[in-house]
């Protein structure tokens, strides 16, 4: 009997102790509650959490979809260095989701994370020149404007 109370116990403890890692959280597609646990941490400046908030926002993920506040988190890391941000923000401006379509802007963002170790922005990359979305002169324009930001890169 004895034993039974314990495991009971045991097995009550284990399915109350949830996990309170946001990430893990979204990951199962606990969504709002992901979101609760973001939001304070990007508030207080944390780069992937502000990323994890705008893609929260961007998808309708456990939030009302709403793009202008997708990029707003977006830009706020992106221009502090996250490579996945500045990847985002680049797909939204080469979707014109939210802001108007610019393939120069994009180009630029997909340029610094590509610089900051995002695998995926050099596939955008050669996109856009493969389907003929930009001229030359202006995925040197879109480089230059990416040095003229000399954005940090993120630790």
């Amino acid at each position: 009997m004895r034993f039974l109370f314990i495991f009971v116990i045991l097995i009550l403890f284990v399915a109350c102790s949830g996990t309170s890692d946001p990430k893990e959280l979204f990951d199962q597609g606990k969504y709002k509650k992901a979101f609760s646990l973001w939001q304070p941490l990007a508030k207080e400046g944390d780069l992937k959490a502000q990323n994890y908030i705008a893609i929260h926002h961007y998808l309708g993920l456990g939030v009302q979809r709403d793009y202008k506040l997708a990029k707003g988190w977006f830009e706020k890391a992106a221009t502090n260095g996250l490579p996945d941000a500045q990847y985002n923000l680049g797909v939204m401006y080469e979707n014109g989701e939210g802001v108007s379509k610019d393939y120069v802007a994009a180009y630029m963002w997909f340029y610094l994370a590509n610089q900051n170790g995002n695998i995926n922005a050099s596939k955008r990359m050669q996109g856009l020149a493969e389907e003929h979305k930009l001229f030359p002169n202006q995925m040197k324009r879109a480089v230059e404007l990416a040095k003229e930001h000399s954005l940090p890169q993120s630790h």
